[in-house]
């Protein structure tokens, strides 16, 4: 413990737009935002700490509690929840702001980010031990199913930017934050579950969790600037077999990115699991909207700042991995691994100086076999959960750390300059292909001589 600690407070605070003790946030019943408030005072609260709780339950069209692998043995109702991103596909957007509505940081696609977050960074272990207490989440899909019926508990960590480095984070007016408004938005239902149709989700019992770190003397020390991380999100469609992706992040300090894929008739189908990661597919039929069923593998990768290569001086080439066989639909299945696409990419997430045990996700990393003989759970191939299409369940992504490369601290300018990306793949033309871009940048809050909040730098 920080030795300017005096002692710690633990606390447990109600959302702000809670109606009654028993208010119930629900997206298909007008109600899918909540909010709450650690009001500005001279307390650190303790980010790695910081928790969500909540319960879930989810429900078929009518009403009742779904039968997921046909338990009850009364016949099957699927509702599921994707096993690896669990009950945080429920939210659509983090917004933190302070006391005077300064945004400290927005995450938009906040499921979608978590989709490569955790099980990029978490392996079996992970899976069958604590995640499932803080997101509801399961190592086998069968036992995701039985979640799935029952009210699911949680005490779910804030994956924002913000709080990720577990920082004790200064709430003053002065030589602080200003306080911290917290926003979450819940995502439709039919983006957030796959299953029966018309299926949707509650959650009740909500509170934000967490610790206060009292300094000594009672008053924060003074500063000069407040460091901090955050997220931003972007999204875009591909569809041809060479497509450059344009952004402008207008950030000052990027420290990587990365994106995640799935077929875009899938994010609204109840058919559909919309937080999967596959790789880049074809559907064979144009007229077949949500068959997407052929992989179509990426070729070359150029990332580029202004229209320059960078940071790489090079494409990542991987033409020699693909394989192709016309006597069988999925003309490019037997390609095999592409690793240096995967190495950047996992480098995006995780630098490869991180402690993690699991650093390649075990059962949950792309390509690599299950461990638990569950093929569903990573089903490199067309496989079905319960009748449920759910196929191509990778650990999948582009990415690359436009910073330091071991992570120690450099960041790249993207302020004035656009981020692009090349792909080089066997897109067909008629299978277009949603990509979430998610950023991890570097923020400074600046502050005058007698501690006022002068300026929030991106």
């Amino acid at each position: 413990m920080n030795s300017k600690i005096a002692s710690v407070r633990k606390f447990e605070i109600a959302p702000d737009n809670q109606t009654s003790g028993n208010a119930t946030w629900s997206y298909r019943n007008g109600n899918p935002i909540i909010t709450f408030t650690i009001a500005p005072q001279e307390y650190y609260v303790r980010s790695k700490n910081l928790r969500l709780c909540f319960d879930v339950n989810l429900f078929v069209s009518d009403g009742l509690k779904p039968n997921n692998n046909n338990q009850s043995g009364a016949g099957e109702q699927k509702v599921r929840l994707n096993s690896r991103v669990g009950v945080a596909s429920l939210f659509s957007q983090v917004e933190i702001n302070n006391a005077m509505n300064q945004n400290l940081e927005t995450i938009r696609n906040y499921g979608r980010l978590l989709s490569s977050l955790l099980p990029a960074g978490s392996g079996w272990n992970e899976y069958t031990t604590y995640l499932s207490n803080e997101f509801g989440v399961s190592a086998n899909e069968q036992v995701q199913g039985r979640y799935c019926n029952r009210t699911i508990s949680v005490s779910m960590p804030i994956m924002a930017g913000i709080f990720l480095q577990g920082a004790d984070i200064p709430l003053s007016s002065n030589n602080g934050v200003g306080g911290l408004n917290l926003k979450f938005s819940l995502q439709s239902s039919i983006q957030a579950l796959f299953g029966v149709t018309n299926s949707f989700y509650e959650i009740n019992n909500v509170s934000l969790m967490g610790e206060y770190a009292i300094p000594m003397g009672g008053k924060l020390p003074n500063i000069s600037s407040y460091p901090f991380s955050g997220f931003s999100s972007f999204y875009s469609v591909i569809n041809n077999n060479d497509q450059t992706v344009q952004i402008n992040p207008a950030l000052g300090a990027v420290v990587s990115t990365f994106a995640n894929f799935i077929p875009t008739p899938h994010i609204s189908s109840y058919s559909q699991d919309a937080m999967k990661t596959t790789p880049l597919l074809n559907r064979a039929d144009a007229n077949a909207s949500t068959v997407y069923n052929q992989l179509a593998p990426i070729s070359k990768i150029s990332f580029m700042r202004g229209g320059v290569q960078f940071p790489l001086q090079f494409q990542i080439d991987e033409n020699e991995v693909i394989q192709t066989d016309n006597t069988v639909a999925n003309v490019y299945g037997g390609s095999k691994f592409d690793a240096q696409r995967q190495y950047y990419y996992a480098m995006s997430i995780r630098p490869r100086t991180s402690s993690a045990t699991d650093q390649l996700a075990g059962q949950n990393s792309e390509a690599l076999p299950t461990a638990n003989s569950d093929s569903q759970h990573n089903a490199l191939t067309l496989a079905t959960i319960n009748t449920t299409a759910n196929y191509f369940q990778n650990v999948y992504g582009v990415g690359i750390r436009v910073g330091d490369m071991l992570g120690v601290g450099n960041t790249a300018n993207f302020k004035q300059e656009s981020f692009s990306y090349r792909l080089q793949s066997k897109l067909n033309g008629m299978s277009p292909m949603s990509a979430y871009q998610f950023f991890l940048y570097r923020s400074v809050i600046n502050y005058d001589a007698n501690g006022g909040l002068v300026s929030i730098v991106n």
